[in-house]
């Protein structure tokens, strides 16, 4: 999403009160709303992808499958499906896990205030990555996620985000 694009403002129990744009938010650590999706495998893997390296937001880091920014007016299933679409080039039902506020984070100069919609989806589909976007994309297994959560590769919000996913796997 571009930093001009227009999303909702939202209170502490994530009513809408306003709007503004994507680098209004980040700049004045506005509360919005984003959406997070992990991807599984039928065999069990799970699917995380690297942001670019030119990102302002922890280049060159890894996170979830695909992560965004709920537009103004937009649902946040809607936005996941798009953004899961656009970023890795995935189309599956998803199914929402959880939807929390993500204590508000600072990098290089901006702040991410959200409330967060977690979801997970299953799907064999090849992954098609947004060379803009992202790195790369990579499948990793459930010993191999939870070995990163010890590390420094994934983003912090995706450390809190991985941590409630692998919670409701059980």
């Amino acid at each position: 999403m571009a930093r001009d694009e227009v999303v909702d403002l939202v209170d502490a129990e994530d009513r809408v009160v306003g709007a503004a744009t994507l680098g209004e938010c980040l700049e004045k650590g506005l509360l919005h709303r984003a959406v997070a999706v992990m991807v599984s495998r039928m065999d069990g893997k799970v699917v995380l992808q690297q942001r670019s390296k030119k990102d302002s937001w922890h280049p060159g880091m890894w996170t979830l499958s695909c992560t965004g920014h709920v537009k103004k007016g937009e649902s946040y299933a809607t936005a996941a499906s798009r953004e899961l679409e656009e970023e890795i080039g995935v189309k599956a039902d998803l199914r929402l896990l959880e939807k929390y506020r993500v204590p508000a984070m600072k990098e290089n100069g901006l702040t991410e205030d959200e409330w967060v919609a977690l979801f997970s989806a299953k799907s064999d589909d090849k992954l098609t990555v947004d060379p803009v976007e992202l790195e790369g994309v990579r499948e990793f297994t459930l010993a191999e996620l939870r070995k990163m959560l010890e590390g420094d590769a994934l983003t912090p919000d995706s450390v809190m985000l991985i941590r409630r996913f692998l919670s409701h796997r059980g």
